[in-house]
């Protein structure tokens, strides 16, 4: 319980730097707000202070902000009839907040030590476990440590990815044990090697992994840095996750996670210190970051491109059909991220 408890306020976080990028942007540039609200109604705490309603709502995973207008063109003072651009600026005040904290919580990583990946380490960690693998069905997860195998009356320790990949090759369709360091505990895995030459004989994607520290003020230079090629690397997978959906591959469906599978993830990262755990975040973030630009109604990509649109042309889209459209956005969204949990659900529960 404390678990989710926890998660829950981590997620909060997040969530509550998303909206209050959309209500610091509202309010400078004169918009007025008439809900700040993290979470989905039916609501637990509400306060108004001024013109805006500040609430805290049961269903935590998510939030808005409520602008006055923003359903109605007849109200002259309302976000509708604002300029295109005070609109744009509001839109994408959220992702930009999200980038920004993202940017912080790795610069503060850094003086604590960030994990990252090291060739020189010699902790080699699985950063990824492929569905239907012998890994994944042995129970082996991401970022537990490989330390040792086990074969009849061989030990033989792990000091290297290269050298890993080339040892349990030679393991294939036998029985092994695999000692690995999971929350700072050494636990036995017995599995047995794929014996297809075809495929990985684990099924995982390794890496090394160390805690790296950067003095002030170099912190904040090396954050960028981060921050740069996270926002990149995140961006490059998920083109390659619609590349495969487009190419017919229904596999690429197992990678999504919804709500229980972040739990899953946010505990492995949790329980391996709070170095990690600021990592986790700051990840989140930026991948908050990339699907609220994607340009799909109801999200605040969605909506930049009408407010571009308008910018560019000067012609305003008709507001009901924007509302239709990010309506049907926002159901699609919601249906969406139902199925995805029911599917978190069957392979922890079921599978």
């Amino acid at each position: 319980m404390l678990s989710i408890i926890l998660f829950l306020i981590a997620l909060g976080i997040l969530i509550f730097v998303h909206e209050l990028g959309h209500f610091w942007a509202a309010k400078k540039l004169k918009v007025p707000v008439e809900e700040f609200a993290i979470g989905f109604p039916p609501r637990l705490i509400r306060r108004k202070i001024g013109e805006t309603l500040y609430s805290l709502n049961l269903i935590f995973f998510g939030g808005y902000v409520k602008l006055r207008g923003e359903n109605d063109p007849s109200d002259p003072n309302g976000f509708l009839n604002k300029p295109a651009w005070i609109k744009i600026i509001v839109v994408l005040a959220g992702v930009f907040f999200n980038l920004i904290l993202a940017y912080f919580l790795f610069s503060f990583g850094y003086l604590i030590g960030l994990p990252e990946y090291s060739p020189q380490s010699q902790n080699v960690v699985i950063l990824q476990t492929l569905p239907e693998s012998v890994a994944e069905k042995a129970g082996l997860k991401m970022l537990d440590r490989l330390v040792y195998l086990k074969y009849q009356n061989e030990i033989i320790y792990f000091t290297e990815v290269k050298k890993v990949r080339e040892i349990i090759e030679n393991y294939r369709g036998k029985e092994i044990i695999l000692g690995i360091e999971r929350a700072k505990k050494i636990i036995e895995i017995s599995l047995v090697p794929e014996i297809n030459k075809n495929l990985s004989p684990l099924g995982v994607r390794l890496g090394s992994l160390d805690l790296i520290k950067h003095p002030f003020p170099l912190n904040f230079y090396f954050a960028l840095i981060k921050t740069k090629d996270s926002f990149i690397n995140i961006f490059i997978g998920l083109k390659e996750f619609f590349s495969k959906i487009f190419q017919g591959e229904k596999e690429v469906f197992n990678e999504i996670v919804g709500p229980l599978g972040m739990f899953d993830i946010y505990n492995q990262f949790r329980l391996l210190g709070f170095n990690y755990l600021l990592y986790f975040l700051a990840i989140v973030s930026i991948n908050l970051v990339i699907l609220n630009i994607l340009p799909f109604p109801a999200l605040d990509g969605g909506r930049f491109i009408f407010y571009f649109y308008e910018f560019l042309t000067q012609r305003k889209i008709s507001p009901y059909w924007e509302n239709i459209v990010n309506g049907l956005g926002f159901i699609f969204l919601v249906i969406l991220m139902i199925l995805i949990t029911l599917k978190d659900i069957s392979v922890k529960f079921f599978k």
